[in-house]
């Protein structure tokens, strides 16, 4: 694994990882205006700042008046997913046989590969993965990135650094770039921002924990606001808190840190899809197809099933479509 082709990183145990983005054909303000750029790409001139983040949530009301436009997974049915970050994902070598959601990097990804996962099953989604927390030294758009807003480094991690999140008229229009070009025109289903907890880390910056729901409110509603889906990736703790803005979940090792039930309580309770992995020990199997919980034990680096340290038990097997 090289910082060049992957950015997964860890929180305060250094295993806390990301996941996923996906798009759909919505068009919405920022969208629509989508190409003016080199290579169709959306440039800082097509980027709105964070009030005018694209057309409005259409996430339905508490009496469900307003149907969603993005996907929304449920916990009715096991969810056969595949989440590769350390080794670049390759069409057709490293599709999974019944497994219908792919979690991969989203700038690394093109569209070609995109195109091919929907292509080979209707049913297949996308998951593009990307930082919101931290900023990388390696990826194309570094330079976009003030000093004034990258802080200390995110240990364990060459090349990551924490990000002033409260600062989002900076912030904001940058990652609203990464999901229209990294995602959403790629033709992902769905976005999964990583690194998302970062006012109980050491950034550097007097981030509380009300700055940080702050950017979770933002980086949702401006997800939805190009018609993507977006995931809760890691804050296990705080996922009763923040389960009204996502459509679903990705957790780390929420078995082996007793975790799962701040999962269980919320995401699993409203009927959405809730995605775990563990490295060091097996799930609890028992417990998590009671929870609806999508559980399997990985190999830390998330590689490919073609490398030789690949790890994959899940606790529903992927030939079977019942908890």
């Amino acid at each position: 694994m090289t910082d060049s082709s992957f950015s997964m990183r860890c929180c305060a145990t250094f295993s806390r990882v990301c996941l996923v983005c996906l798009g759909v054909a919505a068009c919405s303000d920022g969208a629509a205006n989508a190409g003016h750029g080199a290579n169709g790409e959306v440039t800082d001139d097509d980027i709105r700042r964070p009030r005018d983040a694209g057309a409005p949530d259409a996430r339905p009301t508490d009496g469900g008046s307003t149907p969603a436009t993005w996907w929304q997974p449920r916990s009715d049915k096991p969810i056969h997913w595949h989440w590769q970050l350390s080794d670049t994902f390759v069409y057709p070598r490293d599709m999974l046989a019944n497994v219908t959601v792919y979690d991969i990097d989203g700038e690394l990804t093109p569209a070609s590969t995109v195109a091919s996962l929907h292509a080979a099953n209707p049913n297949n989604k996308a998951i593009c993965y990307f930082d919101a927390g931290v900023w990388e030294d390696f990826r194309s758009d570094a330079k976009d990135f003030p000093k004034s807003v990258i802080g200390n480094p995110d240990e364990g991690w060459d090349g990551h650094y924490w990000l002033d999140i409260r600062q989002m008229d900076i912030l904001l229009p940058i990652m609203k770039k990464r999901m229209i070009n990294w995602c959403k025109n790629k033709g992902f289903d769905a976005v999964e921002p990583d690194e998302t907890e970062v006012w109980s880390n050491n950034p550097g910056f007097p981030i509380t924990k009300r700055d940080n729901a702050a950017y979770h409110k933002a980086l949702a509603d401006m997800a939805h606001s190009l018609g993507l889906s977006i995931g809760l990736k890691g804050n296990n703790t705080e996922a009763v808190e923040l389960e009204p803005l996502y459509d679903w979940a990705l957790t780390e090792e929420c078995w082996e840190f007793d975790e799962c039930r701040f999962f269980k309580d919320s995401f699993a309770a409203k009927g959405k899809a809730v995605f775990n992995v563990e490295y060091k020990k097996a799930p609890n199997c028992t417990s998590a197809n009671s929870w609806r919980i999508n559980s399997s034990q990985r190999d830390l680096q998330v590689t490919g099933p073609k490398n030789a340290k690949y790890v994959y038990r899940p606790c529903v097997p992927d030939s079977r479509n019942t908890w």
